[in-house]
């Protein structure tokens, strides 16, 4: 009994240091995939500085075609509403996010379709985003109403009332 209880104790001890080992393998190949693909071997500097500056150029040059999109996301939502029936004011934040302060005549059952309305053109106009949209009260401070997501990967939209009171 105790030399049967010594082999299943060997196995195990054995099963785990063949696990440890092949995690430890994975990582270190991990690491010397990702040191070979900077190059980090090469003492000199001025190609990788170079690609830097240009991935920081295309970069700001994103920045700016995404304010733009924006700008004419937030013309196209002013054409469509031009005597404010539905959206009284709506804006960007630095996170690409949407919010709409909606006037006080929307009814509330009709926002998440709104909100839903607003993703899918806010889906075109981002591709491949993560995206948000916010919808607030009119009142003074503006009081959040509630919150649609829109998920790139899934393609999934999910709308979120705000708790009462808040």
């Amino acid at each position: 009994m105790l030399i049967d209880g010594y082999d299943s104790l060997r196995a195990v001890v054995n099963t785990t240091c063949l696990f440890l080992c092949f995690r430890a393998s994975l990582f270190c190949c991990a690491i010397w995939i990702g040191l070979s693909a900077c190059d980090a071997s090469s003492p000199s500097a001025a190609p990788l500085s170079g690609s830097f500056e240009q991935r920081v150029a295309a970069n700001q040059s994103d920045q700016g075609t995404l304010k733009q999109r924006q700008a004419a996301f937030l013309i196209r939502i002013r054409k469509a509403d031009p005597e404010r029936r539905t959206i009284e004011r709506a804006v960007f934040n630095d996170r690409n996010d949407l919010g709409l302060i909606l006037n006080r005549g929307v009814e509330l059952d009709k926002i998440p379709a709104l909100m839903r309305s607003m993703l899918t053109q806010m889906a075109r106009a981002f591709p491949g985003q993560d995206l948000t949209v916010l919808a607030y009260s009119p009142s003074n401070p503006p009081r959040k109403i509630g919150t649609a997501q829109f998920n790139a990967l899934t393609r999934d939209m999910t709308y979120t009332p705000a708790p009462r009171g808040s």
